[in-house]
């Protein structure tokens, strides 16, 4: 039976691709949705069902060319939370019915590039499914409470001249402040995620207070991209169990803190990082302290001597980090918040 699906969606790729090209396609060619349930798209698995609303957020603040204003409303939008719904499988992507909202949305498509590492992968076009690691020594350089309007340039220049890519975990009152600076970390092929609004410890601020430090982030995020950041790295590590719970992304911490922020040496943090790394390390430094962006260029280069090579967060845990879980290394997660 899914195989006869995906027969069915290769014909419809097909069709895009020629009618795409000005050609028609012939009436027996024609495409045949599939109904799949949720619980098929993601073998029964909560936290892959999460990713699939977090997917459908953004999809609906796309289609509807929402103002960040819009932000903390869709959040609000009613999303399938049973395994048992149904969606369709369409040629562009998985088809879902909305419940009535206040974006006035009666169906959305989210494309199947969205839905990399939500969906299980034989529901997927092969372009689309997971795969392993490339590289088997690989780690992830992380950034966090950025951005600021020196060092952040500074840092970007580093890493296109090393040819390397990094994730930003960036605090909503500094991209409200420096917007274009966000904008040019994604520019440069790097990734943004949610370090909270003013950097708060989570986990003595209550769950209501950071979620809303959270949405507030993601509303600052979406402002300067367009797109809302898929992860959370809470403030000093700390997450409550209830939080992990009602944040609605993956949660991503670390396994080598190189502890720039209390050496402030660049020499110091660059034997940190070095003594401390290994393959699927998810490096924490910070782009708002000078001796630790002039370290990067010195680590990059030793760590490559070594074989490593450099990926975003998002390679390193292969497209599959799902919300409700936190995320410390590749193949190292467990539930957020214990």
């Amino acid at each position: 039976m899914i195989k006869g699906m995906l027969s069915r969606y290769s014909l419809g790729l097909v069709a895009v691709a020629i009618l795409g090209l000005g050609g028609t396609m012939p009436a027996q060619a024609a495409v045949k949705a599939s109904t799949v349930t949720f619980g098929q798209l993601t073998n029964q698995n909560s936290h892959r069902l999460a990713a699939i609303r977090e997917a459908a957020r953004q999809e609906i603040l796309t289609k509807t060319h929402a103002k960040a204003s819009r932000v903390a409303a869709v959040y609000q939008v009613k999303l399938p939370t049973h395994m048992t719904k149904k969606a369709t499988l369409t040629a562009s992507g998985l088809r879902m019915n909305l419940l009535p909202n206040s974006f006035k949305v009666k169906q959305i498509v989210i494309p199947y590039q969205q839905l990399t590492g939500k969906v299980i992968n034989r529901y997927l076009p092969k372009k689309n499914r997971t795969t392993g690691l490339k590289y088997k020594k690989s780690v992830a350089l992380t950034f966090d409470d950025g951005p600021d309007p020196t060092l952040t340039p500074r840092l970007l220049k580093i890493l296109k001249q090393n040819n390397v890519h990094a994730t930003f975990f960036e605090v909503g009152q500094s991209v409200s402040r420096y917007p274009k600076i966000t904008q040019a970390v994604v520019k440069a092929g790097n990734e943004v995620g949610n370090h909270s609004w003013n950097h708060p410890d989570f986990s003595q601020i209550g769950t209501t207070a950071s979620v809303n430090q959270v949405i507030r982030t993601d509303r600052a995020i979406y402002a300067a991209t367009g797109k809302l950041p898929q992860y959370v790295r809470p403030p000093y590590g700390n997450i409550t169990a209830a939080e992990g719970r009602k944040i609605q992304h993956p949660i991503v911490r670390w396994s080598v803190d190189s502890r720039d922020w209390a050496y402030l040496n660049k020499a110091k943090d660059i034997n940190e990082v070095l003594r401390t790394t290994h393959p699927g390390s998810i490096i924490l430094m910070h782009d708002i302290h000078a001796p630790s962006v002039a370290a990067v260029p010195t680590i990059i280069k030793r760590l490559k001597a070594k074989g490593y090579h450099f990926v975003t967060v998002s390679q390193l845990l292969n497209q599959q980090a799902l919300p409700g879980l936190q995320y410390f290394a590749a193949n190292n997660y467990r539930t957020a918040g214990k």
